[in-house]
């Protein structure tokens, strides 16, 4: 008789621990939210936000100091969140940001902020002289030599003789100095991005130029302000020359 009390009050035990689990945590616990990426942002509390935690590196308006210029950019909610929760470049690079200090709400506020800042179109005057100097140089010189040539040879060689002949070697290295090196390191050795020494071996000219018009993320898009369109092709050419 003592036995069988015995057993019953094991089982009673037994029942109450398991009914315990099954209403408090022995339910799964929910997964994480995904990223909203509906989020509305509003740009002037951007503003205040961005002013806080980024201008510090990026400077006032976006516009860079010791993290590059990204004002002015359309951002997606989830790019930049993936940049802001990630960081960029490990240790000496972009902190990463966790919901306790910047929310979601936050990142899409600034999101709308960048975006509201308009780019400064590209000045005009600096592109003409160049390309016409370049011309004379690029095409006339071959044609006079090769006068019997199809036309279609000559069309074919002169955008990559017209984009040599154009760059200014010492304009880009002003301009890498002032927009790419705070990231590829001042003689372009790397740092919180890649190193761009010998990068004539992996890209060409004009698919140098073409990175720094559309890059991938987290490299921000300088294309086309600040930097104009004669700024892009020195500046290729100046990391073309490394």
């Amino acid at each position: 008789m003592k036995m069988q009390t015995t057993l019953a009050g094991v089982s009673l035990l037994v029942a109450g621990l398991l009914a315990s689990a099954g209403t408090s945590g022995g339910a799964p616990s929910a997964p994480p939210a995904p990223v909203a990426s509906a989020l509305v942002g509003d740009a002037h509390v951007g503003k205040a936000t961005f002013t806080q935690y980024c201008s510090i590196c990026h400077g006032a308006g976006g516009k860079g100091f010791i993290g590059p210029h990204i004002g002015g950019i359309d951002w997606t909610v989830p790019g930049l969140h993936a940049i802001v929760r990630g960081g960029v470049g490990g240790y000496g690079g972009m902190p990463a940001f966790n919901a306790n200090a910047v929310t979601d709400q936050n990142i899409a506020d600034i999101a709308a902020y960048l975006a509201s800042l308009a780019p400064t179109p590209p000045p005009q005057a600096s592109t003409v002289a160049p390309a016409a100097s370049a011309v004379a140089v690029a095409v006339t010189a071959p044609a006079a030599s090769a006068s019997a040539a199809p036309a279609s040879s000559v069309t074919a060689s002169a955008p990559p003789a017209l984009t040599v002949a154009a760059a200014d070697l010492a304009h880009g290295h002003q301009i890498f100095s002032a927009n790419c090196a705070a990231c590829h390191g001042a003689s372009a050795q790397g740092g919180v991005g890649p190193s761009l020494r010998g990068e004539k071996a992996r890209k060409n000219t004009a698919q140098a130029i073409a990175w720094i018009k559309n890059p991938k993320l987290p490299m921000p898009k300088l294309y086309p302000d600040p930097l104009s369109e004669k700024d892009v092709e020195d500046v290729a050419a100046y990391i073309e020359s490394l």
